[in-house]
């Protein structure tokens, strides 16, 4: 007897049939499905379930296997395979990972081998490996290991003499990476777990070398780029006086070091930040750059141009120019994604295959988080895959109408006008598809970016990233000057449009944190759009508009309380944020203002500024606030604390409190804090809703006792 989803006309088969049409885009789950098990596997707080991991992909292919006569369900089942893949890849990259988290500040006598240098405007910043501590840390869980790094600061007088792969030996104050500083704010000591740092600190007088690095290829072949870099960079930076010089030195060494706050703010706020990372717009223009001359060079040869493929001769030169310009930018992530997306395009000419379509970007995608899943979660993945996924789509849905084809007259100006167009029509599908996340990760969404990209694009497309790829070519000969010059000018022009955005109005608005679920559910949107063809593609609306309604729901917490119990801030209607300190908090305090404040500017009204009301008051043993029927202390001695049992409902203090209240209301005490790091606390008539660092995070390699 038939499965009774083969004889109905509905139902199983009308589901078959849309799948079987759109056959040639279901692969694009696939990267897909793998994104959601690498993103399950860090949203999980908890050990990983078993069932996830290859056992499980590998029942779901059986289970594939014997539906493959019924086309839903042996889908459905090939994307529960592409889900386990990734989370069983997260897991691995987890567990492979040898990085040794510092669990305690301590003073140490170090010595280490110095793997990266960073020339900042106030400081230099050297990351340090084979790390050995002597004196009274010699005994302690440290950081120590060929494959561990500890951030360093030191004065530029210290540090003048200093070259990479130099042994260093220094005193030093070390910590661990700082935990988040809210519940799902960014976790400074996981990012800190995959890229090898154990500690971060700095150093306490005079700064000896050891021993000097050797300067030839000794089989540190990292250490040997990385003083090919040091040395392009200081080139640079004699040819060109900051900030131009240290832009340059961004967009073709990747050094971001040396550029100072104010001009990466205004980059920030401007939207033109990408021109600051080495991603797919240099990577790109590098390789298209190439592509050109070596063509037109091999065109200029009839015998040569009429023989042999001389489009994929350039293609090949290409490919090699990008892959040394990886090397050269010291291979980062953000340059490995541009490098896989730009290699799969030459690739695509040299096999004459279509090279721009989604399923170029969707396997580019697989391929960098199946070597790095931990970039999904950070922003530089998510900007850059959103953008060239919404402006792929966007090319395969126009590319093919006669109507954008224009005529043949007017040659020279149709081509301007439909360049300028793509420039501003390009910018404003990214920044609109980017804004959910900038707001995510950064609390802020450029509003004038359109228009500076329109402004500068051009200049470092044609100007500045040409010149800069001169410099490179001739450096060796010593004949960089002239080159780097032109490409000064090109960004001091960026520099201009940048200034000319930044006192515009509305050039960047601040927004409150966006959470990760909403996110989640609007990417999930977009790659419906994205993806399907058919009339099904609409539904990809209802999805967003349902993550949209999420995200008005949500509202800030009514208290927040940091880790070391120091600073603390309630939310009042109508009154706003109220902070116990006035300039108290440093960091922790910025960031609240960035994440809930809606901008870092944003100054929280300090507690003993603020009008007493009926929902609000303090005194100097703390202060109470009253939010909907619900009553919230925040005492700042034990006995103010014993006081607030009687009518609060929840207590949170920062200093100990050993003894419980005798009636049912919740305390936060100082230990508490310690342990389970920052809290936010929700008050509603229905009841107290509590967030902690802790339970957001769970027990992971990369979590250190607070």
């Amino acid at each position: 007897m038939p499965a009774p989803w083969r004889t109905s006309e509905t139902g199983w088969r009308g589901a078959s049939d849309l799948v079987r049409r759109e056959s040639p885009r279901r692969l694009l789950w696939l990267p897909v499905a793998l994104a959601v098990g690498i993103g399950w596997y860090f949203a999980l707080p908890a050990e990983p379930p078993a069932w996830m991991g290859p056992g499980g992909a590998l029942a779901a292919l059986g289970t594939a296997l014997s539906l493959r006569r019924w086309t839903v369900p042996a889908w459905g089942a090939l994307l529960v395979v592409a889900m386990c893949i990734g989370f069983s890849a997260a897991e691995l990259r987890t567990r492979t990972q040898a990085t040794v988290m510092l669990d305690r500040e301590l003073w140490a006598e170090l010595e280490g081998r110095v793997a990266a240098i960073e020339r900042r405007p106030s400081d230099w910043r050297l990351t340090l490996h084979q790390i050995r501590l002597s004196g009274d840390a010699a005994g302690e869980r440290s950081p120590s290991g060929a494959r561990i790094a500890v951030a360093m600061r030191l004065v530029q007088s210290s540090g003048s003499a200093i070259g990479i792969g130099d042994s260093v030996r220094m005193r030093v104050r070390l910590r661990p990476p700082s935990a988040p500083v809210a519940p799902g704010a960014f976790d400074f000591q996981r990012d800190a777990f995959f890229r090898g740092f154990g500690a971060v600190g700095f150093a306490v007088g005079p700064v000896s070398v050891v021993s000097r690095g050797s300067a030839r290829w000794d089989g540190e072949a990292w250490e040997a780029v990385d003083r090919l870099r040091d040395v392009v960079a200081r080139r640079i930076r004699s040819a060109l006086p900051d900030p131009a010089g240290s832009i340059a030195a961004a967009m073709l060494v990747g050094d971001r070091a040396g550029i100072d706050e104010p001009t990466a703010a205004a980059f920030r706020q401007t939207g033109l930040a990408h021109l600051l990372a080495i991603s797919g717009l240099h990577m790109g223009l590098v390789a298209g750059t190439v592509f050109a001359v070596v063509r037109l060079a091999l065109a200029a040869c009839p015998t040569i141009a009429l023989r042999r493929p001389i489009k994929k001769w350039a293609a090949a030169a290409a490919l090699a120019t990008a892959a040394f310009y990886l090397l050269l930018a010291g291979a980062p992530v953000p340059t490995q994604r541009a490098f896989l997306m730009t290699g799969l395009v030459l690739c695509a000419v040299l096999l004459d295959r279509e090279a721009v379509s989604l399923h170029m970007v969707a396997w580019a995608a697989a391929a960098v988080l199946l070597i790095a899943p931990e970039s999904l979660i950070g922003p530089s993945f998510q900007l850059s895959f959103a953008a060239v996924t919404a402006l792929v789509a966007v090319w395969e849905g126009v590319s093919g109408r006669r109507s954008l084809r224009g005529s043949r007259r007017f040659g020279a100006v149709r081509h301007a006008m439909r360049y300028l167009f793509g420039v501003v029509a390009t910018s404003v599908v990214a920044s609109l598809v980017t804004a959910p996340i900038v707001a995510h990760h950064f609390q802020q969404v450029p509003i004038l970016g359109a228009i500076a990209n329109v402004m500068a694009v051009p200049v470092t497309a044609f100007v500045t990233m040409p010149a800069g790829i001169a410099s490179l070519i001739v450096m060796p000969i010593g004949l960089e000057a002239w080159p780097l010059a032109a490409m000064g000018w090109g960004i001091e022009a960026t520099l201009w449009a940048a200034a000319a955005a930044i006192d515009g109005p509305l050039t960047a608005i601040g927004v409150t944190a966006l959470g990760t679920a909403p996110l989640a559910v609007l990417a999930v949107g977009g790659l419906w759009l994205a993806i399907w063809r058919t009339a099904i593609r609409w539904v990809g609306v209802m999805i967003a508009g349902v993550a949209a309604i999420v995200i008005g729901l949500e509202r800030p917490p009514d208290a927040l309380i940091s880790a070391d119990g120091k600073l603390s801030a309630v939310h009042v209607d109508g009154t706003g944020w109220l902070v116990s300190r006035e300039n108290g908090g440093g960091f922790v305090r910025k960031a609240w203002q960035r994440r809930w404040g809606g901008s870092p500017d944003s100054s929280f009204l300090a507690t003993d500024l603020a009008e007493a009301s009926e929902r609000f008051a303090c005194d100097g043993l703390g202060c109470v606030v009253r939010i909907n029927g619900r009553v919230l202390t925040v005492p700042t001695t034990p006995e103010a604390a014993i006081e607030d049992c009687d009518h609060a409902d929840i207590i949170v203090t920062g200093v100990h409190f050993r003894r419980g209240c005798p009636s049912n209301a919740i305390v936060i005490d100082r230990s508490d804090l310690r342990r389970n790091g920052t809290h936010a606390i929700w008050l509603s008539a229905g009841g107290v809703r509590i967030r902690s660092v802790a339970a957001e995070r769970g027990h992971r390699p990369w979590v250190t006792a607070h």
